[in-house]
């Protein structure tokens, strides 16, 4: 068993017990995962995909950011990638940056909260993220608790996630319905002017919030 492996879980169950998270199944509860996923992540057993890593640490109000940036040293040090049930994709305009391998060296490069329209309220954040090696860029969306509480209880919650280049108005967009862990879109390659990430947040079908990120010019 790897000690890196082993040090992260064990920070991550203390991460839980800090948040006054008293058990797994109430984490498992607030997560949106099931409890066998949170006794795996805890065990430090194998390491839990991102997506786990992320909705754990958003369930007990931890640091997204860092903790993404730890799992993906974890991650590098086990070098254990697992293979796609797809086919692995060439790195073009409108690929999936985690099949095309976009995503190992990505960082994100611009920020922007996203509310809803007819009120001051924050429901998540979309990010423009950006491969330096595969000149990639692509958006990804992070609910906040609120967001996941109104998919849970209120709402069927649906969002677009979209990557868009001014040089030749190139815009694409991924639709799927909201869970708790994160959304991203389709890759635009850069270099040819700013881009920019969007997205677009529905509630049972009706738009209820539209966002860009800042636009940037990547190499």
């Amino acid at each position: 068993m790897s000690a890196d492996l082993q040090l992260f879980a064990d920070d991550l169950k203390q991460l839980r017990r800090s948040a006054g998270i008293t058990s797994q199944r109430l984490l498992a509860r607030r997560a949106f995962v099931s409890h066998t996923t949170i006794w795996a992540a805890e065990s430090g057993k194998e390491l839990p995909s991102l997506a786990v890593t992320l909705a754990i640490v958003k369930a007990c109000g931890g640091d997204l950011e860092k903790w993404e940036r730890r799992w993906r040293l974890v991650y590098a040090a086990l070098n254990e990638r697992a293979a796609s049930p797809w086919p692995t994709q060439a790195v073009a305009d409108g690929s999936d940056p985690m099949d095309a391998g976009c995503d190992a060296d990505a960082i994100t490069v611009r920020v922007a909260r996203v509310s809803l329209e007819t009120k001051r309220h924050i429901i998540g954040r979309v990010e423009l993220r950006y491969s330096p090696r595969w000149h990639a860029a692509w958006g990804r969306f992070q609910g906040e608790k609120g967001l996941d509480w109104l998919a849970a209880h209120r709402h069927h919650v649906d969002l677009t996630i979209g990557i868009a280049r001014d040089a030749d108005d190139q815009r694409l967009g991924y639709r799927t319905d909201y869970g708790a862990d994160n959304h991203w879109g389709d890759i635009l390659i850069t270099g040819n002017g700013a881009l920019f990430a969007w997205t677009v947040v529905r509630f049972d079908g009706a738009e209820v919030a539209y966002r860009e990120t800042d636009h940037v010019v990547l190499d």
